[in-house]
């Protein structure tokens, strides 16, 4: 799976003779909307595709939970690594997605 080799659409078309998956991570391919794009043309190169995150807090991991019902693997416990997270939202729990009910991303700073 092309992890740090995949950071923006343009890096898709290089990787198909390496990998057949990529981990598409929010942070540094530069938001959601960046992300949907890419998510729009890996599937039409075929590859499997993985939202992912690095440490990060859970106003990261709540924009990455979005984006799951078009991926087809999940990889989201960044927050679950720090002990200062200063917002709640959309997290995971015992490798469950919960969703925040509040509107927008789910978010509430503490």
């Amino acid at each position: 799976m092309a992890d740090e080799d995949c950071q923006n659409i343009d890096s898709l078309n290089e990787l198909i003779p390496y990998y057949k998956s990529i981990n598409i991570k929010l942070m540094k391919c530069g938001g959601l909307t960046p992300a949907l794009e890419m998510i729009k043309k890996a599937r039409e190169l075929n590859y499997k595709i993985m939202i992912g995150c690095m440490t990060e807090s859970t106003v990261g991991i709540s924009a990455g939970c979005v984006l799951t019902g078009l991926v087809d693997y999940t990889d989201l416990d960044g927050a679950n690594l720090i002990s200062n997270d200063y917002a709640t939202g959309n997290f995971v729990e015992n490798g469950k997605i919960i969703l925040s009910e509040k509107p927008g991303l789910g978010i509430d700073l503490k």
